[in-house]
This record gives structure tokens, sequence and C-alpha cells, in this order.
């Protein structure tokens, strides 16, 4: 199934993003529709449900945000899905030499996203998990 992408670089570089400007179009658009993927399984994927382009731009604007601020976090830290966290120890001793990272990087998401992201998305409502009478009006 393609994936429709709606986040384009000039939206990137116009929310003030800077990490990936100097990306590529196709690194680019492989960052860009990696963060998308993660941040649409956190949305339950809201917007395969309800039109995009005529959505709250406010709403529109915080998904958009928050597939930004999933690129940054992956280009900072290399992670990119839940199963490549990296270094998951808590600390290593050899000998004298002892080890403890100061941050783990996986702790630092929620679902898989980052913190930043899923504070956006929270906001504007797309993380609601309760019920509503969508599905039944459009059947």
């Amino acid at each position: 199934m393609a994936q429709e992408q709606r986040l384009k670089k000039s939206d990137y570089i116009e929310f003030g993003y800077i990490s990936a400007k100097d990306k590529g179009d196709d690194d680019f658009n492989s960052l860009a529709k990696q963060a998308q993927r993660q941040i649409d399984a956190v949305t339950n994927y809201f917007y395969d449900d309800h039109d995009f382009e005529t959505d709250w731009s406010k709403r529109v604007d915080a998904y958009k945000a928050a597939i930004c601020e999933q690129i940054d976090f992956a280009l900072e830290t290399g992670i990119t899905a839940s199963y490549n966290g990296g270094d998951n120890f808590r600390s290593v001793s050899i000998g004298r030499l002892s080890l403890s990272p100061s941050v783990n990087p996986v702790s630092t998401t929620i679902n898989g996203v980052c913190k930043e992201a899923y504070r956006l998305l929270g906001r504007y409502g797309l993380l609601y998990r309760g019920v509503n009478d969508y599905a039944t009006k459009n059947k």
C-alpha cells in the first residue's frame, strides 16, 4: 500500500526545522516517510479516515510538526524504529571501569515517537482513543 507523503521539504523548512534541510530530496523523502509511519501509528492512522486537506489547520500543522520532530529525533539519535534502540544497557563494568549512559534514547520516546512529537499530537486531539460516531455517519 503506497503511503501518501503529507510533509514536504518546504513545510519542514517553513516550520523552522533545520537538521534535514540540506538533505537531498530522496534522502529527505525517505526520512519523512519513516517519520510519518511512526506518527500515523501513534495517531491510529487518523488521516486515513479524515480529510487531511480540509481538516482544522492547527491540527494539520501539529501533525506536520510532529513529523518534523520525529525526523530531527531520528537524525540526532539514529533511531528510526522501536527495534533499533542502539545500546540498551543500564551500566557496564569491566574491572575498575564503569560506564553508565546519561540518557538512553529509547527512554526519550513514548509509544515509539519522541516526546516533543507526542506532546504536539496530544495538544490537538490526535491521540484521542475514545469512541465517536464518525464511522456510523460515514458508512
